[in-house]
């Protein structure tokens, strides 16, 4: 297979987070090239990036194992105004946490920083050992690394992976905390150009429906009808008006099959808005 050249691949960093896994990873399974890996501190930042920059890629966070959906990551694909953007691939990550630190004894630390969601995800490590220290939350766990490394202060810890031992020179005081050890976290690839479309796949929409009783209702007896899987629903307020509500879908199959291009055409009739986030390759790692 011919690679595809780019100029550029942004993701949520900074370097060593585990969107940066998922990217290396992205551009190795999908056979692309990339000049520059550009990390970004923030999800809304990654977006706006590759809104400006027409041969890019963009690799975000979408759903963790444990925690469910990335909310930052959904509100922030329905503010994109450039329809050609659209998820191309999607692949999911083992994530192991560690509590690195520059000492070398769990009972000297008395803040530690991390993703709010890796701190709920080590919660009860952190009830059991460290039940008085400070945790504080920050844009991403290699960002705490990254912090916890440029800091005089030997009483902080970070929790992040494996390689943001390596790359800060930190110590793991504890290795995989994690509350379940099967966790993984979901990752998007986004970008104007098309990725192969074979094997699984996946489309994602979303659908405002109208304000009527038994409106949800019907949007879902239409995949029924239609024998199309859901693989994901969720419900997000629409900030426009107080119980106003619009769904993220998640439907097996491509849209240009003939039964789930029937069923996205009927859908009109009973929503307000649909949009398609893409329609997408299932990549296993």
């Amino acid at each position: 297979m011919d690679y595809i050249d780019i100029e550029n691949i942004y993701y949520l960093g900074p370097d060593g987070s585990n969107a940066t896994l998922a990217m290396k990873k992205f551009l190795s399974i999908c056979n692309i090239k990339a000049k520059n890996q550009i990390s970004q501190k923030t999800i809304k930042s990654v977006l706006e990036s590759i809104e400006n920059d027409f041969s890019s890629f963009a690799v975000l966070p979408i759903e963790n194992s444990i925690e469910g959906i990335v909310r930052e990551t959904i509100d922030n694909l329905l503010k994109i105004k450039d329809k050609d953007i659209k998820i191309q691939g999607e692949l999911s990550i083992p994530i192991k946490h560690l509590l690195l630190s520059k000492n070398d004894k769990v009972n000297k630390i008395k803040k530690i920083y991390s993703h709010p969601q890796a701190l709920a995800q080590c919660s009860d490590f952190l009830y059991k050992n460290l039940p008085d220290v400070e945790l504080i939350d920050v844009s991403s766990t290699s960002y705490a690394a990254q912090k916890v490394s440029v800091s005089d202060s030997f009483d902080i810890a970070a929790i992040a992976n494996e390689s943001c031992a390596d790359i800060f020179n930190l110590n793991i005081l504890s290795d995989d905390i994690n509350n379940e050890k099967d966790n993984t976290t979901r990752f998007f690839i986004l970008g104007r150009k098309n990725l192969q479309k074979n094997n699984k796949g996946k489309t994602s929409i979303i659908v405002s429906t109208k304000n009527k009783p038994g409106a949800l209702c019907k949007v879902l007896e239409i995949f029924y009808k239609h024998d199309i899987n859901l693989t994901y629903l969720d419900s997000r307020p629409s900030k426009k008006r107080l119980g106003e509500y619009i769904f993220l879908i998640e439907i097996e199959g491509y849209n240009y099959e003939y039964k789930i291009k029937t069923a996205l055409e009927e859908l009109m009739i009973y929503t307000d808005f649909i949009k398609i986030l893409g329609s997408f390759q299932i990549y296993l790692i």
